[in-house]
């Protein structure tokens, strides 16, 4: 292929790029096949727990072909998914494949190039494939063509899954709000309706998929108009309120006249930096249970913005170092089982997000997942958050209130900071996992809970338990999956790829424009040893993107912020600094004292991680990583 080939392929590829979606990978394919001259040119998903490919878009021959799943063992593409390189068969690929014979005798196939496409996890999330019906060689310009593209495909289809996981939530929260027999009215700050469920549709008179039309003013009497706006100053004044009572009840007409008297909550959210009201409403006989209910509602609907909000934020897991690669297998595995899990890792880790990717990939995903921080909420009102109260069961408990156990119900809950949990809920939490019931506070109900429990510290839980802050079999019923999150420091060149990460968002946040990292800078990041970890590193960055001059994050200033984590090893030992190499062998020789004096024990109470105050995992890893033979008894 010509040099002015592929620059017209370039020149092309900046008008795909300009396209999204189904017309971006159909678009792609056919001005790959005509560059190259190749037969036929596809983009495929790949779904890792089916071993199976389905194609976004193919071409052969001069046309499309409709989109099909395919088992991908003993085919071609099982290599690519399996290789980080391109994958290159110049000739008679019908021999070296042959139980995949149909499909290449289907399609004529002769040769073939593929290239695995990643997420920003390193995942294998797709693939680009090359088909031709004669002899081809792998040249530089096809190499070239397959590198300018593969970004912006890896991009799109990351953006199509989250796409798919946004409007999964969005269903999930349509199928809430339709199976109620309550109205549900969503308004913007305009007073606009934006979104109405079927019962208000009904109620109303409007037309499926028209409710944009009509302000809501357009249905209310002018007392009510009054009273409506007044809900909304005082939702608006208040912090940390959600919803008010409507007092009273709301006139509502409908389009073809009738009148109701409703009563029922106006509650306040916001989404993408937008304040949004929902109105929920309710005929006047229905009080009693409609209250109850609609507290629900708004709690679970809550919860589901929140899920949806950080979907569209894309956190995601960053990181290629094998301590990174261990952990994703890891939350890979638990994730198809239902057993708890107990997340083990310094502060800013990303405990967090390592259960809510956990969530996402386990059968449970459909369903809300509910994060609590134990150390955050008040002894005195912790028993309720956890398992709600009936009416009546304090000063102040006006109507029954579902904790957020029963709000998981179906889902997955987090429990962070486990470490800070009071004893005597201890001995509650232990029921529930024993026994998936609880009862509210000011109950003596047994209600039923589906619920699977994630638990997270930053803490030695066995100190805890030595000192009688922590039971012992609470620890052994939450450590059925074990999981360290390493420390950023043992990360290597993912730092790099965070910071790149960090740096991405806040320019486009603050819209500043800096340039790439040096390599000076890319070693002081390296060096730097992260005592607040990857919320350090965000901390950091966020600074030196506000701080920044000439597009030049300053990072010798901002790292200046940072506490030093190392106190001297000794007097004697201050004269000189030791290198990475001599620190990792000081660190050996300590485990393996601290080994021997435990004889050889690493957990338990008389263990070396007991006497090294450190979590019994996290002592195993570090066992591994530095290659310390413990000898068989």
């Amino acid at each position: 292929m010509e040099n002015h080939t592929l620059d017209q392929f370039k020149q092309s590829f900046e008008k795909i790029s300009l396209q999204t979606g189904e017309s971006f990978f159909r678009m792609l394919v056919q001005s790959i096949s005509q560059a190259l001259e190749v037969d036929g040119v596809w983009v495929t998903e790949y779904h890792k727990e089916q071993n199976s490919m389905t194609t976004m878009a193919f071409w052969h021959s001069g046309h499309y072909v409709n989109n099909f799943t395919y088992l991908i063992d003993g085919t071609p593409c099982e290599q690519v998914i399996n290789s980080s390189r391109i994958v290159h068969y110049s000739e008679k690929i019908y021999d070296l494949f042959p139980r995949d014979h149909k499909m290449l005798n289907k399609y004529k196939g002769e040769s073939y190039i593929g290239a695995s496409l990643h997420d920003d996890n390193g995942e294998v999330i797709g693939s680009l494939a090359l088909m031709n019906g004669k002899p081809q060689e792998l040249t530089e310009e096809i190499e070239l063509i397959i590198k300018t593209i593969k970004s912006r495909a890896e991009a799109e289809l990351q953006r199509l899954r989250r796409e798919q996981e946004i409007r999964q939530r969005e269903n999930q929260m349509r199928g809430l709000i339709n199976g109620v027999q309550e109205l549900l009215i969503n308004l913007n700050q305009k007073g606009q309706i934006i979104m109405l469920n079927a019962t208000a549709e009904a109620i109303l008179g409007i037309e499926e998929n028209k409710s944009g039309n009509y302000p809501i003013s357009r249905f209310l009497t002018e007392r009510s108009r009054s009273k409506l706006l007044t809900l909304i100053e005082n939702l608006n004044s208040k912090s940390g309120e959600k919803y008010e009572w409507v007092p009273g009840t709301l006139g509502i007409n409908s389009i073809s006249g009738n009148s109701y008297e409703m009563e029922g909550t106006l509650s306040r959210y916001e989404l993408d930096g937008k304040i949004y009201y929902t109105l929920v409403l309710r005929n006047h006989d229905d009080k009693e249970e409609g209250e109850e209910k609609i507290k629900q509602l708004i709690d679970q609907t809550e919860y589901l913005r929140e899920e949806m909000e950080e979907l569209k934020q894309h956190n995601q897991l960053v990181g290629e170092s094998n301590p990174m690669k261990r952990l994703l297998q890891n939350i890979y595995l638990v994730a198809q089982a239902d057993a708890t899990v107990l997340i083990n890792g310094e502060t800013g880790t990303g405990k967090e997000l390592v259960a809510r990717h956990i969530h996402l990939t386990s059968n449970r995903k459909d369903k809300p997942m509910i994060a609590v921080n134990c150390g955050a909420i008040p002894s005195s009102l912790i028993e309720s958050e956890f398992f709600g109260h009936a009416k009546g069961a304090f000063t102040g408990a006006t109507t029954e209130r579902k904790g957020r156990f029963q709000l998981a119900n179906g889902g997955t809950i987090f429990l962070d900071e486990i470490g800070e949990l009071p004893l005597d809920l201890q001995v509650k939490l232990l029921r529930v996992i024993q026994e998936s019931e609880l009862e509210p506070v000011g109950s003596s109900k047994t209600i039923k809970v589906d619920v699977r429990i994630i638990a997270a510290t930053h803490r030695n839980l066995f100190e805890l338990i030595k000192e009688g802050k922590f039971r012992e079999d609470l620890y052994y019923r939450l450590n059925v999956f074990p999981i360290e999150v390493p420390p950023l420091r043992e990360r290597g060149d993912d730092i790099i790829l965070i910071a790149n990460t960090f740096i991405k968002k806040f320019c486009q946040r603050i819209n500043k424009k800096v340039l790439p990292l040096s390599e000076e800078q890319k070693t002081l990041l390296r060096n730097h040893y992260w005592p607040g970890n990857i919320r350090e590193l965000q901390n950091v960055i966020e600074r030196s993107v506000i701080l920044s001059q000439n597009g030049i994050l300053d990072l010798n200033t901002t790292l200046g912020y940072a506490k030093p984590m190392r106190e001297p090893l000794s007097s004697t030992e201050t004269d000189r600094i030791l290198t990475k190499d001599e620190l990792l062998e000081f660190e050996k020789q300590n485990i393996i004292r601290a080994l021997k004096a435990s004889k050889w024990k690493v957990s338990g109470k008389d263990g070396a991680a007991a006497l090294l105050h450190m979590v019994p995992s996290t002592l195993s890893s570090r066992i591994q990583t530095l290659g310390i033979n413990i000898p068989r008894t």
